[in-house]
C-alpha cells in the first residue's frame, strides 16, 4: 500500500509525531523536528508527504512538510543499518539541505553532532549516499567545493564546540558560518567568536 500525502485536520502535536484527523480517522505520523516547527495546532487542514514503513509486526506512517524532505528520509534508508527512527533523528538535528552538503563535502564531524550518530555511522553514511548525492548540483556551491580541507575541519570542530555550549546541531550549523576560498587558514576559534556574533 502506497501513502503519498494525507491531509487533514492537525488535532495533535507530541514530541515527535503529530495526530491527523481525515475522514473520521485519527492518523499518528512521526515527523522530523523541521516539520514539527512548521505546523501549528488546530490548523484547518495541513498536508504531509508520507513514508508508510512495514515490518511483520508493525506498520508506522512518517511525514513531512516537503518533498524534499521526504525523498532524503527514504535516501538515508538505503543506507546499512539506518531504520527510520535513527533517520528521523538526523532530519531532525540538520535540515535536509545541510544534510546533503554535509554528505556530499565528506564532513562526518557535521553529522556526528546528531545523537545516536556514532562516527562509523557517519563516515558509512557518507561512503554509501556521497556519490548519489553529488549528482544534485543544489547541493553545494562553487565556494563549498573551493574551500579547504583545513577549512572544513575548523568548521567541524566549531560546530562540536558550539553543540558542547548547549546549542543543538541545527543551531550551530546555522550559527558557524561556511569558509570560502580565500579563509584557508581559518581557525575553529574564529569561526565560534563569528557563530556566538550571529547568535547574539
Amino acid at each position: 500500500m502506497l501513502l503519498d500525502f494525507i491531509q487533514g485536520e492537525l488535532v495533535h502535536k507530541g514530541a515527535n509525531y503529530v495526530v491527523v484527523k481525515t475522514g473520521g480517522i485519527g492518523f499518528r505520523i512521526f515527523v522530523p523536528g523541521s516539520t514539527l516547527e512548521v505546523l501549528r495546532a488546530g490548523e484547518k487542514e495541513i498536508t504531509l508527504f508520507t513514508y508508510l514503513h512495514v515490518r511483520e509486526d508493525e506498520l508506522s506512517l512518517f511525514g513531512f512538510a516537503t518533498t524534499e524532505e521526504k525523498e532524503i528520509f527514504t535516501v538515508l534508508l538505503s543506507v546499512s543499518g539506518i531504520g527510520p527512527k535513527l533517520a528521523l533523528t538526523i532530519l531532525s538535528g540538520l535540515k535536509s539541505q545541510d544534510l546533503k552538503r554535509a554528505i556530499v563535502l565528506g564532513d562526518a564531524a557535521i553529522l556526528t553532532n546528531i545523537s545516536g550518530v556514532g562516527k562509523k555511522t557517519a563516515q558509512r553514511i557518507i561512503l554509501e549516499l556521497k556519490d548519489k548525492l553529488s549528482k544534485d548540483t543544489q547541493v553545494i556551491s562553487a565556494g563549498d567545493i573551493s574551500s579547504s580541507g583545513l577549512a572544513k575541519d575548523a568548521r567541524g570542530e566549531a560546530i562540536s564546540a558550539m553543540v558542547a555550549l548547549g546549542y543543538t546541531p541545527l543551531e550551530a550549523q546555522k550559527a558557524v558560518p561556511l569558509p570560502g576560498p580565500e579563509d584557508e587558514n581559518v581557525t575553529s576559534e574564529d569561526l565560534i567568536r563569528a557563530a556566538l556574533k550571529n547568535l547574539a
